[in-house]
C-alpha cells in the first residue's frame, strides 16, 4: 500500500490528512475559501520554445488577492544568500482574452454560479538554457513574514534527445480525506491522487517524466455548480505535488465548459432582469466559452490566432515541439457532435430550474454547445472542413493544417502526436466515437501522417491498430434515433481503415509501424469516480462494437413534462480496436523518446501502467488505498518505417 505521507507534498496543505467523519455528500451551498494569501497550487507549463521557456503559474488560496507577488528564480537554490533574480508582478486584472499577457501577469476571475473572486499569477520566463535546471520560489509579499512556496524544473533539451513524458486525461479531485477543503465533490476519487504521485514515480524505476499531457475534463468543477472555485483549488493542490516539478499541459475537455451569467464570447449578460434572467437570455458561460477558470489558470503557447468574436484564442488549442517530436493540443469541442458540456436537463415535470446562491437560474433544458465556436465548419463530400462562404471560417482547423503542414515540412521534426479530450474511436459504453472529429480532423492527421493520437473522455484504456484513410460504405446501423433518423437506418460512419493488425518487432517488443497509419490511444484513465471501462461487442461475432454520435444529441421535452438528452445515435463494428483493459479503469502512459542517429529514426517505446481502484470501508465516496503497479499492462514502440524489412534493436 502507498502511504500519504510517503508521497511528495510540493505545494501540499497538511489539512490533507484523513477526516475522521466523512461529509455526507458534495456541499449543496457555497462554502467560503480561505482568506489568506500564501502561495499555493505551483503549476509549470511550457512557453513556446520549451528548450528555453517556461511559464511559472501559482495562485493564491482563496477570495483575497497578495500584497505584493513576486517570484525568483536561479540555476542554484534559493537562499538569503542566493536570492536570485526577481520579478514582481502588477496589481490583478479581471481576465480578458482580447488581451495580450504581459511577462509577468496577475488575473482575477468571478465565478458566474456563486459570485467568488479568484487570484492566478503568471511570470513567463524567457532566454534561459536548454537542458538546464532552475530553482524559483515565489513570495505573496506580505509583511512582517512573507508566505512562500518554491520547487525545481528542468528545462527541454535542445535538438536531438532522449527524453521521457506522460499522459492521461480525466482527473478530478482527490475524495475528502486527501483534499485540503475536506469536501466531498461530484466526482472525487482518491485515485486522482494516487494518479498524481505515479507521474512522479513510475513503475517502472525509469524516474519522473520531463513534462505531463494531461487529455482535459481536469477537475470537473461544473458538476458543483455552487462551488467550481473551491473544487478547482483541490484540483491545484493535488496536482501542484508534481506540476511544481515539471510542466503540465492540458487540454480543454466538456467538463471544463462551466455554466455562469456571460454570453458565449465571455461578456456579462444584460438582458433584463439581473443575474436571475441571464440563463433564460441564453447568457449562460462562465467566462469565454465557459472556459473562464480554465483559461484564468493555465498561460500556454499562443497560437496567434484571434477569434471572429475579437476574443485571442491562446491557450484553448497550441502546439509545442521537444527534440524530433511536435506536440499539438486541440480543443475537440470546436468540431464535436456530443452534446456533452455544462447542462441541466431534467425529467422531472416542472420548471425545475437550477439555481445558485449568486442569484443565478438555469432553465431546465439548458446545455452549452462549443460546437464551431472558432468559426464555420461545411460537409463537403463528408468531410468537415472551414466554410469561407460566410467570411467566418473554422480557425483551429486552418491552424490545425498550418501547423501539421510545418512539422511535416521540417526536416528535424520525425513525429508528430496530438492530443484532445473527446475520441474518433472508442468501443466503450459510456461515451464512443465522434463523426465530429472523423470529418473535420481525422483527413488533416491521414494527410500529414500523424503518428499518435491521445485523448481521454472515455474513464478506460484502448489501443488501435494502426488506420489510415475510411471504410467505403455505410457501416453504421442507427440505434437511438435523433429527429430526422428512423431506428434501422444504415449511416456512414467514416470507420477508419486498419493498415495492419500484425506488428514489426524492436528489441523484442511489438513494434508499430505509424508511417502507414495513425495509431489513437484512449487514457481518460485519471481518477475521476466514474469508471467506464465496459466495452461494447457484437453480439453475433464478439467482435469490438462501437457507439458513435453522427449529429448532435437531440434534447426533447418541455418546461411543463422534463426534458431528456439522447446519446450516441449509431453503432458500428470496430475493426479498429486492438486492445482495452476491461479490469481497470484507472492507469497512466509513460512514452520513452528515442531520437536515433539520424533524421527518421525517432522511436517512442510506450508502457501504459494499470492501476487498480481503490479500496475502503466507504464505496460510495471512492476514498481509501490502492497499490501502485511496477509491470506496465502494455508496452510497445511507435516509429515510422519499422515495417520495411526486418526489424532489430
Amino acid at each position: 500500500m502507498v502511504s500519504p505521507s510517503s508521497v511528495p507534498a510540493a505545494g501540499e496543505s497538511a489539512a490533507a490528512a484523513a477526516r475522521p467523519v466523512p461529509p455526507p455528500g458534495p456541499p449543496s451551498t457555497t462554502v467560503d475559501l480561505p482568506e489568506t494569501t500564501a502561495p499555493e497550487q505551483l503549476l509549470l507549463t511550457w512557453g513556446a520554445d520549451p528548450a528555453t521557456q517556461v511559464t511559472v503559474s501559482w495562485s493564491a488560496p482563496g477570495s483575497v488577492p497578495m500584497p505584493a507577488p513576486r517570484l525568483s528564480y536561479s540555476r542554484h537554490p534559493i537562499t538569503p544568500d542566493n536570492p536570485g533574480r526577481a520579478v514582481g508582478l502588477p496589481e490583478p486584472r479581471p481576465l480578458d482574452v482580447t488581451q495580450s499577457y504581459d511577462d509577468a501577469s496577475a488575473v482575477s476571475f468571478q465565478d458566474g454560479l456563486n459570485g467568488q473572486t479568484t487570484f492566478y499569477y503568471h511570470v513567463q520566463l524567457r532566454d534561459l538554457e536548454p537542458g538546464t535546471t532552475y530553482y524559483y520560489q515565489v513570495s505573496d509579499g506580505s509583511t512582517p513574514v512573507p508566505g512562500t512556496a518554491g520547487a525545481s524544473f528542468r528545462t527541454a533539451p535542445a535538438g536531438r534527445a532522449t527524453f521521457r513524458f506522460s499522459s492521461y486525461g480525466d482527473l478530478g479531485t482527490p475524495s475528502f480525506d486527501l483534499s485540503p477543503s475536506g469536501y466531498q465533490w461530484q466526482q472525487s476519487c482518491d485515485n486522482a491522487y494516487y494518479a498524481v504521485s505515479a507521474i512522479e514515480d513510475p513503475g517502472d524505476g525509469g524516474g519522473p517524466p520531463l513534462f505531463h499531457l494531461l487529455n482535459g475534463d481536469v477537475s470537473y468543477a461544473n458538476l458543483d455548480y455552487q462551488n467550481e472555485p473551491a473544487v478547482w483549488r483541490d484540483f491545484g493542490i493535488n496536482v501542484s505535488r508534481s506540476a511544481a516539478r515539471r510542466p503540465w499541459m492540458p487540454v480543454l475537455g466538456n467538463h471544463e465548459t462551466e455554466f455562469g451569467t456571460c454570453d458565449q464570447r465571455g461578456r456579462p449578460g444584460t438582458a433584463p432582469g439581473g443575474i436571475r434572467a441571464q440563463g433564460a437570455a441564453g447568457n449562460y458561460w462562465n467566462g469565454p466559452y465557459g472556459y473562464g477558470h480554465y483559461l484564468s489558470r493555465f498561460l500556454l503557447p499562443d497560437n496567434g490566432v484571434v477569434s471572429h468574436d475579437g476574443n485571442r484564442l491562446r491557450g484553448n488549442f497550441y502546439s509545442f515541439r521537444v527534440g524530433t517530436v511536435q506536440f499539438v493540443a486541440l480543443d475537440a469541442d470546436d468540431v464535436i457532435y456530443q452534446d456533452s458540456g455544462a447542462s441541466h436537463i431534467t425529467g422531472r415535470p416542472g420548471p425545475q430550474a437550477l439555481e445558485t446562491t449568486s442569484g443565478a437560474r438555469i432553465p431546465n433544458g439548458t446545455s452549452t454547445y462549443n460546437h464551431a465556436y472558432t468559426g464555420d465548419l461545411k460537409v463537403d463530400a463528408d468531410v468537415a472542413v472551414p466554410d469561407q462562404a460566410g467570411g467566418t471560417p473554422n480557425l483551429q482547423t486552418l491552424w490545425l493544417e498550418r501547423t501539421l503542414r510545418a512539422a511535416r515540412e521540417d526536416d528535424g521534426i520525425d513525429m508528430i502526436v496530438v492530443f484532445m479530450h473527446q475520441c474518433a474511436m472508442s468501443s466503450a459504453q459510456a461515451n464512443g466515437s465522434d463523426l465530429g472529429i472523423r470529418r473535420a480532423w481525422l483527413p488533416l492527421f491521414d494527410r500529414y501522417q500523424v503518428d499518435l493520437v491521445l485523448s481521454g473522455h472515455e474513464h478506460n484504456y484502448e489501443r488501435t491498430f494502426p488506420v489510415r484513410g475510411f471504410d467505403a460504405g455505410s457501416h453504421g446501423l442507427v440505434v437511438n434515433a435523433n429527429p430526422g433518423q428512423a431506428r434501422g437506418d444504415a449511416v456512414d460512419t467514416r470507420r477508419p481503415s486498419v493498415v495492419t493488425t500484425e506488428p514489426a518487432t524492436r528489441d523484442g517488443l511489438p513494434a508499430w509501424d505509424t508511417e502507414r497509419g495513425t495509431v489513437f490511444l484512449v487514457l481518460g484513465s485519471g481518477g475521476t469516480n466514474c469508471p467506464s471501462n465496459v466495452h461494447r461487442t457484437n453480439p453475433d461475432t464478439g467482435l469490438p462494437r462501437a457507439k458513435v454520435t453522427t449529429r448532435r444529441n437531440a434534447t426533447t421535452g418541455s418546461q411543463p413534462t422534463g426534458f431528456r438528452r439522447g446519446g450516441a445515435d449509431a453503432i458500428e463494428d470496430a475493426p479498429w480496436s486492438a486492445a482495452v483493459n476491461a479490469t481497470d479503469a484507472y492507469g497512466y502512459a509513460i512514452f520513452d523518446v528515442d531520437p536515433g542517429q539520424r533524421p527518421g529514426e525517432t522511436t517512442i517505446t510506450f508502457q501504459f501502467f494499470a492501476i487498480p481502484a481503490v479500496s475502503g470501508t466507504s464505496a460510495r465516496l471512492h476514498d481509501g488505498e490502492t497499490t501502485l503497479p511496477t509491470k506496465p499492462y502494455e508496452t510497445c514502440v511507435f516509429g515510422r518505417g519499422l515495417s520495411r524489412g526486418p526489424v532489430s534493436g
